[in-house]
């Protein structure tokens, strides 16, 4: 009797297997063997023609997306099976929703849901008639202000001109700040505009614009050194990390990127900065071989040394100089990046 109850029970857990092989048959993989899923997509809050990215597995297979409100979009940039680049379409609902990829033969949707904005401004720190010289900072206050991606000035000659959202001071949720280029701008009084993703044309107060006739103010100069070419995913633990190291030093054939021994002091010796996307990033700044921590806690939103950008993106703070057993073991076990939800998007130095 133990017998045939031993085998009944050999014959379900045959059974079993085969049912689970074959819930995740090939014909539901991707073209590199990869099951379509979202892990993330940023920013999670849009207006239309906003750019969007889509983080998951499999997504080299996705041939349509929708999103909210039924808007199916074909027409879009695979980066590689774990990202996807977007433009947000028209017809968004203002209470959102998830958004669903669809490959030959499989769908999914969003774990997150993605809800619409509006820009609104409610002031300025200019007001009308004032005079504003080359070179000074004017900030722009309102709700939703992420979504403003260039300055309409007049240049020397009368022409217009755009300060786009990346040379922004600052862009921000509630405030935005620009700087009104120091030489270039037209002497006289005229009003400006701010331009949104989706199409909106914001005046600005009606200004008396002056070039600056002095040598100068104070500029903010970034230097890359790394920068993701769109092949490096998103930072998921042991499974997903960046490292960087010392060029020509054992061991560090399998970083990211390496660095010459001018560059990689300079790392060790001061601040520099990581520039990088994700909706709740959790960092760990350690070495190679995971021996010696930057920080006793993982660096997380609220934490000092990371600054939300306000248009899906953040800037971390690194200062290597803190902790010197880890400046101690860099040369052999190089540098490296760890944690979850966040994807490193560009090194730098200011």
């Amino acid at each position: 009797m133990n017998k045939i109850i031993n085998y009944f029970k050999a014959l379900l857990a045959v059974a079993f297997v085969t049912i689970t092989f074959t819930a995740c048959s090939e014909d539901e993989l991707g073209p590199n063997g990869l099951k379509l899923g979202i892990k993330t997509f940023f920013p999670t809050k849009v207006v239309t023609n906003q750019p969007i990215t889509i983080n998951g597995t499999g997504l080299d297979g996705v041939l349509e997306i929708e999103f909210p409100g039924g808007a199916k979009v074909t027409d879009f940039e695979i980066v590689g099976e774990d990202m996807i680049r977007v433009d947000a379409p028209a017809g968004i609902p203002e209470e959102g929703g998830h958004i669903i990829i669809r490959s030959s033969n499989d769908e999914v949707k969003s774990p997150v849901s993605l809800t619409l904005g509006h820009t609104e401004v409610s002031g300025f720190s200019k007001q009308p008639g004032e005079k504003a010289t080359g070179g000074e900072l004017i900030t722009v206050y309102g709700t939703d202000l992420e979504f403003i991606n260039a300055v309409e000035l007049l240049d020397a000659d009368g022409v217009p001109q755009m300060i786009d959202h990346k040379d922004f001071y600052r862009k921000g949720t509630s405030n935005l700040i620009f700087r009104v280029p120091k030489k270039n701008i037209f002497k006289g009084t005229f009003v400006g505009l701010l331009h949104t993703y989706d199409g909106q044309e914001i005046e600005l107060p009606e200004l008396e614009y002056e070039p600056s006739a002095g040598g100068g103010h104070y500029e903010i100069v970034k230097t890359s050194i790394w920068k993701n070419d769109g092949t490096g995913g998103v930072v998921d633990w042991g499974n997903e990390n960046y490292r960087f190291g010392l060029d020509g030093h054992d061991g560090n054939n399998e970083c990211d990127a390496t660095f010459s021994q001018e560059v990689w002091d300079k790392l060790k010796s001061g601040k520099f900065y990581v520039l990088l996307s994700g909706d709740n990033p959790q960092i760990r700044v350690t070495t190679g071989w995971w021996s010696v921590n930057l920080t006793t806690d993982d660096i997380q939103p609220g934490n000092e040394l990371l600054a939300d950008n306000g248009d899906g993106t953040w800037t971390l703070t690194v200062d290597l100089t803190v902790n010197p057993d880890l400046i101690a073991l860099l040369d052999e076990q190089h540098l490296l990046f760890t944690g979850g939800g966040y994807t490193p998007l560009k090194l730098y130095f200011k």
